[in-house]
This record gives structure tokens, C-alpha cells and sequence, in this order.
């Protein structure tokens, strides 16, 4: 049976409100028997000892209410740091790379030397420990059993989650709270959102009229997938309303805003329900040598109309300002799209 993907609604513009107006409060509410002195943890302490309690997606935690040491243990919160002003003391691994299509380079340049505690999906908890953090952020579903309870007994853990349309968004703003800056965090999400919706204005017919495939490849190029809406790959074609392949029968793992099964090349005429093709920016030499040899590639419908696309750089957007400069990016992709739709 045809099962085609599931995607999470995109959370209105009144709920992310809701979420920053949440946020807000949790900057604004630095306890005052804390500040007074007053409350038993906050006794005879110094000015740093002050906290603040914020929600993350395990509940409530309390975190210092000008955390000093930050340590990242996740993929996405260090860009939204540096936009916030801030350098984390401890990041995972990659961070030292300049591949463009891992992040913009303003992040690699301001992250570059920073200490390393292992892969997001391989912690060093011993690294984390030797940073001396006051406050720890971290994706949970990539940790192993037991390394949460060790992170704790570090310094506090604000819980992230990445998963959905539009999850990270709301992750985000999650950031901005913990580190007391949600106004502006605020601030720009709002220029985000307006940028958004010029897009989707300005190619209001390319969106409405056409499906996308955003097309990647395995390690060694003999298999293929497409991303889904919710899939950390497309929050900005997300963003603009784009609507994608469905899934056809034994590509979905089954699993909201995952990739398709990696499909053998044989069955890349599953592709031909697909108007236009984005393949992923570092996948041209797939494309243009691989691909261009297979005869079914050859004949799909997008193929045969010139509507392959090279996708835009940096497409795992991590902050408001990351996922701003992808809009500008997915502008000129969708300039390209419309200007072919004409002719």
C-alpha cells in the first residue's frame, strides 16, 4: 500500500508568539528572594549565583541567570549563541570545518579553536566536565543511556528537540530564554518571518502550482532519498511552503520529517511525481556524472523540463539569522525556478 509521508502542520505565527511571550517572562523572572538574598539556595551567595527558571521539552529547569560557560553538546544551539553575542567554551566536532554547506562562514570563523567534547552522537563527558560549564545545552535523543544523569551532575541541561515542522523555531526561542536574551532572540525571528513571507508572496504561483523533491545521495553515491517538510535538511523551503513529493510505497522509514529509505539508482523513477528536483550543493558531480548516465533519470518529467535545481548551501538552518541568509539563498533558487517556468 502507498503510504505517503506525514508531516506536522507548521506552527502558526500565533503559537511561536506565544512561545517568545513565554520566553520573555522566563528572562523577566529572575527570582527575587534570589536577588534579595532571601532564598536558601541564593543565601550569602555572590550577584552569579542568581537563577532563573525556564521550560525546555522535559519541563522546568533552573539555569543561572547570566550563565557565563556554555557548553553545546548539540549540532544547532552554538550558531544561535554567536548570533546572541555569545561563545560557547565547548562545542562538538566539526566546527573547525569551512565546508560551505555545512554552515555560513561567520559561524565557522567565530567557533573555530573552540574546545571539542566529541560528536553530538559521541559525547566525551569527561571534555565537558574540563570546560567547567555552568550550563550545558543538549539534543537528547542522540544521547546514550546514562549521559544525561552525568551531564546534570555537571551543570544544569536544557533539553532541545529538532524534530517537526518548524521545531526549530521553537528551539530557538528555547535558547534565547535559557541565556536570558528572548527580546532578542525576538527580534530576529520577526525579520526571519517577514523575509519568509516576501518569498512566499513574491513565487506565491512556482509554490502553489508545483511538488519539489530536495534529492540527496548515500556515502558512496549508489543509493538516493528526498527530504520531507520537517526534516532538519528544508526548514527553509519549509518556511516559504513548499510542497514535497509524497512518499511512494516502501520509500517512508515510518518516522515524521525523516529521509526516504536510500533507494538503489534502479528505482529513481520513483522521482516522476516530482516537478522540480533541488539536489543537495554538494551533490552536483551525482548529478552531473552519476545521474546523467541513467536513462530513467534522463526521462523523468523534471529532467526532460530543465526543472533540476542545485539546492541552496547551509541548508540545516540552526538560528533565525542563519535561516534569514538561507532565505536569501532560496530567492535566488526560486528566481531561477520562476524565470524557467516562464520560458
Amino acid at each position: 500500500m502507498t503510504r505517503p509521508r506525514t508531516s506536522a502542520a507548521p506552527p502558526s505565527r500565533r503559537r511561536l508568539l506565544a512561545v517568545a511571550a513565554a520566553s520573555l517572562v522566563a528572562v523577566l523572572g529572575v527570582s527575587s528572594c534570589s536577588a534579595s538574598g532571601t532564598d536558601a539556595k541564593g543565601a550569602g551567595a555572590d550577584e552569579g549565583s542568581a537563577t532563573r527558571t525556564v521550560t525546555d521539552i522535559a519541563g522546568k529547569v533552573e539555569v543561572p541567570a547570566e550563565p557565563k560557560r556554555i557548553v553545546s553538546v548539540d549540532f544547532y544551539s552554538p550558531a544561535t549563541l554567536v548570533d546572541l553575542g555569545i561563545k560557547p567554551v565547548g562545542v562538538v566536532e566539526g566546527f573547525d570545518s569551512d565546508d560551505p554547506d555545512l554552515r555560513p562562514k561567520r559561524y565557522h570563523d567565530a567557533l573555530k579553536g573552540t574546545p571539542t567534547i566529541g560528536l553530538y552522537y559521541e559525547l566525551n563527558i569527561e571534555a565537558v566536565a574540563q570546560q567547567n560549564p555552568d550550563l550545558i545545552f543538549a539534543e537528547t535523543r542522540f544521547l546514550k543511556k546514562g549521559e544525561l544523569k552525568r551531564l546534570q551532575g555537571i551543570a544544569p541541561v536544557v533539553q532541545l528537540d529538532a524534530a517537526g515542522v518548524g521545531a526549530w523555531k521553537e528551539r530557538t526561542l528555547m535558547i534565547g530564554a535559557a541565556i536570558g536574551k528572548s527580546a532578542e532572540i525576538k527580534k530576529q525571528a520577526d525579520v526571519f518571518e517577514k523575509r519568509a513571507d516576501e518569498l512566499k508572496t513574491k513565487y506565491a504561483d512556482v509554490l502553489k502550482d508545483n511538488t519539489f523533491a530536495v534529492l540527496g545521495h548515500g556515502q558512496d553515491r549508489t543509493t538516493w532519498g528526498t527530504y520531507p517538510a520537517g526534516h532538519f535538511y528544508v526548514p527553509a523551503w519549509d518556511a516559504v511552503g513548499a510542497k514535497f513529493r509524497p512518499f511512494t510505497e516502501g520509500e517512508h522509514k515510518g518516522e515524521e520529517g525523516s529521509v526516504s529509505e536510500w533507494l538503489s539508482l534502479e528505482q529513481i523513477g520513483k522521482l516522476d511525481n516530482a516537478d522540480i528536483i533541488a539536489y543537495a550543493y554538494g551533490a552536483g558531480d551525482f548529478v552531473d556524472k552519476t545521474l546523467a548516465k541513467n536513462t530513467v533519470w534522463k526521462n523523468l518529467p523534471a529532467v526532460k523540463n530543465g526543472m533540476v535545481f542545485r539546492n541552496i548551501p547551509a541548508s540545516v538552518v540552526s538560528s533565525f539569522e542563519w535561516g534569514t541568509e538561507s532565505l536569501d539563498a532560496l530567492d535566488g533558487v526560486l528566481a531561477q525556478i520562476s524565470e524557467k517556468a516562464r520560458s
